[in-house]
């Protein structure tokens, strides 16, 4: 179907009222975990200080994050006590959290930069959706997209997972124009792609020897040979300020890990004989370390979880994606396995679904379970690739019923969690309220909802309130001090049946907290007698709020 060249106003009026929600989200939603150390990595990557740890915040976000704080000159962070260290987590929230020199603020402002990528994800699908569907399909499946909360939800925070979404849309945009054109033009496309791709994400890096591959395949074969690679290295130098050395055979066998084939490297050391830029490579020691490792204890279905757990993600997609686009995405792969037998792919299909079902496939892999965002590269793919089904509904009368009313639904279940979307569960888990049973960390509690905490107890006119709350933000922002009074947490030694008996008062209790995830081994049922409750309210959705008699 078409919009008879309404297509632009369409796509405007969904990009103007995405960019209204993020602006409300980015200056109401509370400090989330990450957001200091991307704040203080990026701040001193622009004061030519770059060199805080952990060194997992990507380039990119180091270079559009940091201009803001110095622009607005805020607290140097080479002033603070933790400075020796080098620990950006505690120098950001040092500067972030102060009260008397509006952190408030200067977060906002810090946060606006990182709303382009949400913004153009939404850009892209649509643009691609209209090479490939029709203009309303088009505009729909960019609806879809704008609606999804887990995009949503993240795209108004200082981090790196909505850009690495939009970094590897494009990158998939950009493989498939090459593939369907191969010419010089369209080579000059794919290699910007791929040099964006990775620096934007440490675990974006397979994307470049992918887009390699297929430059080689298709050709001009000698110049693709030399440009990407030249292109991608020429990148990554510019985003470390032209200080760079060679990688020591010491920490290329770190980054490597051990168990490598004995031919890689031979291959991996001649690349590592050029400069390249400290913090880069500590950036990939960083992130090849923890995915050889343990990784992050992660929590599910009322356990920890620990190390290779490949249920985390599936389980993560059934419980935190509106469940019309689930319909939507389900049906949409199931015409893909057809035309996959019956051997009537497009070539836009094999990008889209391909590098969508790669992606996922690769969180499942992967030993990362903190959080659904993790494969948000996934996410706008996985609707792209269904807008095929769509056009093909909407040629129906009873199609486009069934179309509008799942529009209805994803319109009713974003808009009733909104702006909580890092919160988001839809029905079949009994909503956000009901979330800390399947999930938690970054699915549910991330730090965001002390503002909601403040409100709740101004309305409420609550004097104190007994807490275990989760999170870096300053609670005096939204509070007045000495209203909260934070309780003792359990320690390893203490006896594994030891539980915590509430007083009569109010408490404040952060899910991560009350899970159990962020408790001592053994003192994981600390407060179960709170878990029984029904809570009284909830700030946000991620700390909930008793009453106890």
């Amino acid at each position: 179907m078409s919009l008879r060249g309404g297509g632009y106003t369409g796509i405007g009026l969904v990009i103007l009222s995405l960019t209204a929600a993020l602006l409300y989200q980015a200056k109401h939603s509370g400090l989330t975990v990450d957001e200091p150390s991307h704040f203080a990595a990026a701040y001193a990557y622009w004061l030519g200080e770059d060199i805080l740890i952990p060194a997992d915040t990507p380039p990119l976000s180091r270079m559009i994050g940091g201009w803001v704080p110095r622009v607005m000159g805020a607290a140097d962070p080479r002033q603070s006590k933790y400075w020796a260290s080098r620990d950006a987590y505690p120098i950001g929230y040092g500067i972030l959290g102060n009260v008397e020199k509006r952190g408030r603020r200067l977060l906002f402002f810090s946060r606006l930069p990182f709303l382009l990528f949400p913004l153009g994800i939404v850009f892209v699908v649509w643009h691609w959706g209209r090479q490939l569907y029709g203009e309303l399909t088009a505009l729909l499946i960019a609806v879809c997209v704008a609606l999804e909360p887990t995009v949503s939800g993240h795209g108004a925070l200082i981090n790196s997972d909505v850009p690495s979404a939009f970094s590897a849309l494009l990158f998939a945009y950009a493989a498939w124009r090459y593939w369907t054109d191969p010419g010089v033009r369209r080579l000059l496309l794919l290699t910007s792609a791929i040099a964006i791709a990775v620096l934007t994400k440490f675990t974006l890096l397979p994307l470049f020897f992918i887009g390699y591959a297929l430059a080689l395949w298709r050709g001009p074969r000698l110049f693709a040979a030399a440009l990407i690679p030249i292109a991608t290295w020429a990148a990554i130098l510019a985003s470390g300020q032209f200080q760079a050395q060679p990688i020591s055979p010491e920490k290329l066998a770190t980054i490597l890990g051990p168990g490598v084939p004995a031919w890689v490297l031979p291959m991996a050391s001649v690349p590592a004989r050029l400069p390249w830029p400290t913090q880069f490579v500590e950036g990939l020691d960083f992130i090849t370390s923890t995915l050889r490792g343990g990784g992050y204890t992660g929590y599910m279905l009322g356990h920890k979880i620990y190390g290779w757990t490949p249920g985390y993600f599936p389980l993560a997609w059934a419980v935190k994606v509106p469940v019309a686009l689930q319909l939507l995405t389900v049906v949409g792969l199931a015409g893909f396995v057809i035309r996959v037998f019956k051997s009537r792919l497009q070539s836009a299909e094999v990008f889209i679904w391909g590098l969508g079902l790669l992606f996922f496939g690769l969180g499942m892999a992967s030993n990362f379970h903190i959080g659904f965002r993790h494969v948000m590269p996934a996410l706008p793919l996985l609707i792209l690739g269904s807008g095929g089904m769509l056009d093909h509904w909407l040629a129906s009368r009873l199609g486009r019923a069934a179309v509008l009313l799942g529009m209805v639904w994803l319109v009713f279940a974003s808009a009733n969690v909104y702006p909580q979307g890092v919160a988001y569960f839809n029905e079949w888990a009994g909503g956000p309220k009901n979330g800390w049973r399947y999930l938690a960390d970054s699915n549910i509690d991330w730090g965001q909802n002390y503002p909601e905490l403040g409100l709740y107890m101004k309305r409420n006119d609550v004097k104190e309130a007994r807490c275990f709350l989760f999170g870096y933000d300053n609670p005096w922002h939204y509070m007045w001090e000495g209203t909260l009074s934070p309780q003792e947490w359990p320690t390893a030694e203490m006896p594994g049946t030891a539980r915590y008996h509430p007083l009569p008062g109010t408490y404040a209790i952060s899910v991560n907290v009350l899970t159990g995830l962020l408790l001592p081994p053994g003192q994981e049922n600390y407060l179960e007698e709170f878990r029984g409750r029904t809570p009284t309210a909830y700030a946000g959705y991620s700390i909930l709020i008793y009453n106890v008699e």
